[in-house]
């Protein structure tokens, strides 16, 4: 049996949540969503956070070309011996030379880059808009919801 996990991110992949408003994001996750746990992840560089089963395309932002292919080269390229991403550069796309970094590509089902993650398992409610309008409102930023089936 696979495991369901919604993750809550900052909208900025560099952004490091301090350690009081992390538990208090915590905290209110632990009382509105049921869930088997909500753990806080911190990484010294953004980590890349997936979608698990659920990604089946990766498409160019501007022209829509599958950048497949190209995609986990650049990921190959882009991350560290540790596997983050100290850097999220610019690259050239091959579709349409324009430029773009990993975290602004299309992802099918939402994907990013994080330093921070508020990671819930197998939660039994959903996470509703105003849930996420809460935890934005608490950390003073906007963030990403990344759904995963692993």
């Amino acid at each position: 049996m696979s495991d369901y996990y919604v993750t809550i991110i900052p909208d900025d992949p560099y952004c490091r949540v301090d350690t009081q408003a992390a538990k208090k994001v915590q905290s209110y996750l632990e009382e509105c969503i049921v869930a088997m746990s909500v753990e806080i992840k911190t990484h010294e560089a953004p980590a890349f956070v997936d979608c698990g089963g659920y990604l089946q395309e990766i498409a160019c932002p501007f022209c829509g070309s599958d950048l497949w292919d190209w995609w986990k080269e650049a990921m190959d390229e882009s991350a560290g011996e540790t596997g983050l991403f100290a850097e999220l550069d610019e690259k050239q796309l091959p579709c349409c030379d324009k430029w773009a970094s990993l975290n602004e590509l299309k992802y099918d089902y939402p994907c990013g880059f994080a330093c921070t993650e508020f990671v819930l398992l197998n939660p039994r409610n959903q996470l509703e808009q105003h849930h996420k309008d809460m935890v934005e409102q608490m950390l003073g930023m906007w963030v990403k919801v990344i759904y995963s089936r692993i």
